[in-house]
């Protein structure tokens, strides 16, 4: 309950709201970290993937999450690891 409440009293949207609901849904609650696609976001919030990536850009910005960049073994690109604060 501590999270839903911390992003309400913030100064986040709707669709911020949202995203970081989606990402909740994700977490593994011992680490509260979570690494869903955006596209995963997108498909489970009906947002546009330029809104989800804005509000994720929000989100780090308000310090409701942190985001950390991945990489594969081959150094391509992969979902990237957010972390609530």
């Amino acid at each position: 309950m501590y999270f839903y409440t911390k992003v309400s009293s913030a100064n986040v949207t709707p669709a911020g709201r949202m995203v970081y609901r989606a990402l909740l849904r994700y977490a593994n609650r011992k680490t509260w970290s979570c690494f869903p696609s955006v596209k995963t976001i997108v498909n489970d919030t009906g947002l546009s993937e330029r809104t989800v990536r804005k509000q994720i850009k929000i989100l780090v910005e308000e310090e409701l999450i942190i985001k950390i960049p991945r990489k594969r073994e081959n150094n391509g690109n992969t979902s990237n690891m957010y972390f609530f604060n």
